[in-house]
């Protein structure tokens, strides 16, 4: 008995801690057993049967009442969520340069990601490509072949080497790097085996075997009894690589409303396992809270404020978190989107507001203004001409700020998976629309598609200036119906406007006076308000 009781806790990795079912069914699986060797051996039913039927009983009764059913109320409470005005929006995630919004989505990372390993075909057949992590990056590292690495709240995917089969992990014991590519610009691609002449070993790994596993090797080192999820590859600002995983422990009942109480890291190269609490966790790390425990307790909050009786049957006032959550990102921090919608009824496509929650202090602000939820939006982006034609796809939405109002960009791909162009949808406007073959021309689009549907008050941010100015044309662009213009007394920002709103950009040239008006914020690119070429007149 004992001999297969250890069997399956190597195996399984059960949670061998009070509230956690792992120690319940190891329980129940032993009792089962004993009944099923006491029937062979004696041929009758024995008395450990009754047992064994007993506490599948009081394990259903300790579920049954560690159920949302029992306890609306607390689970309800599990997440605060602060109602705040739209207009805060733009105050709380800052304006970012389109060159640095996320192109490469999951799928292209690890196209990417698998065409730079091929590079190395004697590499390409022993490793694969692991699960690839989005994270937000700060700090600078030498690489193989005396590369230096510098990121600034940066974007990158990355992913550790992994065995391709058991014969390999036997054979190398371990894999000899990680890759690295830029969410904003997928052609910066990086194979690391060296940080700072240091050759990569890496050990603890997903497809390690026996104590090479990665959450065996946790287990066996002091954290049988911890709840442990979502377990995530990063590295820290030196390059160094780690695995990132939630430590867990249920609050409501013995085995509901499981909450994060930290994270625990582990260096894949020594084995080096260390806990911290939230208040603790270093900076590198980007969540704290993983997705699907943000997504059921905003669920419950949006289901239980009157009871679970109207939350499961009824539906009066009841709100749901819309299907999927993105991170998105903001000066460093990172945070949990979803929209929110009004009604439970699959197609629904409104949303009646949407949620911020920061992915590691849970901190939540629900934004309440009627919009279109993340597949509604990829569907208009879709439906424009420039998509249809050539039958693009849309990636799935990232919410930005851009010019002060909450957007959905997109990437289009082609049958070949690779980029193809870009799209922005307006999260309250379903009519203002701007898509192209670059990010510049889609943006320019989609401003131009804003003024063209109502939202004349379009900002950056904080207004800096809004007086009428007097420039000098330094050079001036076409694209589309989209100008670009640089004027010698405004160092490091391009103006846009269209011929459109403003005629007299056709005839404009380099060295006319002009008249301007615009709101300055930080982005490098600035709609004009207001556009008068002095050296002529209508």
């Amino acid at each position: 008995m004992f001999l297969f009781w250890g069997m399956v806790n190597y195996f399984a990795l059960p949670t061998l801690g009070w509230g956690y079912h792992g120690v319940f069914f190891e329980i129940f699986l032993t009792l089962v057993v004993a009944v099923v060797v006491r029937n062979i051996v004696e041929y009758e039913w024995h008395p450990v049967a009754w047992i064994a039927v007993s506490f599948a009983l009081l394990w259903l009764v300790l579920g049954i009442a560690s159920s949302e059913m029992c306890n609306s109320y607390r689970y309800q409470q599990m997440i605060d969520v602060e109602e705040v005005s739209y207009e805060n929006f733009a105050e709380d995630i800052n304006v970012i340069p389109v060159d640095r919004m996320v192109v490469a989505d999951y799928d292209l990372a690890c196209k990417v990601a698998e065409d730079k390993l091929e590079e190395d075909p004697g590499l390409g057949s022993r490793c694969d490509v692991g699960r690839m992590t989005l994270q937000n990056l700060t700090g600078s590292f030498v690489i193989n072949n005396g590369v230096k690495l510098e990121f600034n709240n940066d974007l990158i995917w990355v992913a550790p080497l992994e065995h391709s089969g058991f014969w390999r992990w036997v054979k190398l014991d371990v894999t000899p790097g990680y890759v690295i590519v830029y969410a904003n610009d997928p052609t910066k691609r990086y194979l690391v085996t060296e940080i700072n002449g240091e050759s990569l070993k890496m050990k603890y790994l997903e497809s390690g075997c026996f104590s090479d596993d990665i959450e065996r090797h946790i287990r066996t080192n002091g954290y049988l009894s911890s709840g442990l999820t979502e377990h995530n590859f990063e590295i820290d600002p030196n390059g160094r690589p780690y695995w990132v995983l939630c430590n867990y422990e249920p609050t409501i009942g013995i085995f509901g409303g499981n909450d994060s109480k930290g994270v625990i890291t582990v260096d894949i190269q020594s084995g080096d396992v260390k806990q911290y609490a939230p208040d603790e966790t270093p900076l590198w790390i980007d969540h704290i809270q993983p997705e699907h425990f943000v997504n059921n307790q905003l669920r419950c909050w949006g289901m239980y404020k009157t009871g679970w009786w109207n939350g499961s049957f009824i539906g009066e006032d009841v709100v749901v978190p819309t299907p999927g959550m993105v991170l998105v990102y903001s000066e460093g921090e990172s945070y949990w989107y979803t929209g929110v919608s009004a009604s439970k009824l699959e197609g629904n496509t409104a949303t009646s507001g949407f949620v911020l929650i920061n992915a590691r202090t849970k901190e939540a602000k629900y934004y309440k203004v009627s919009g279109v939820n993340e597949m509604e939006a990829k569907r208009i982006a879709e439906d424009q001409n420039f998509a249809k034609a050539a039958q693009y796809h849309a990636t799935s939405p990232v919410l930005y700020n851009v010019k002060g109002m909450p957007t959905y960009f997109m990437t289009f791909k082609g049958s070949s998976g690779n980029v193809t162009g870009y799209a922005f949808v307006a999260v309250t406007n379903r009519q203002a629309v701007g898509v192209g073959t670059s990010k510049k021309e889609a943006e320019s689009n989609y401003l131009k598609s804003l003024r063209r549907t109502g939202n004349d008050s379009i900002t950056d941010g904080p207004v800096i200036a809004v007086e009428v100015m007097t420039y000098t044309v330094r050079d001036i662009t076409l694209e589309g119906t989209t100008y670009y213009v640089l004027f010698n007394e405004v160092k490091g920002k391009e103006f846009t406007g269209s011929s459109e709103f403003f005629r007299e950009l056709k005839w404009t040239k380099p060295n006319d006076k002009v008249n301007v008006s615009y709101s300055e914020g930080s982005s490098q690119v600035v709609l004009l308000d207001s556009f008068d070429n002095l050296n002529f007149e209508f």
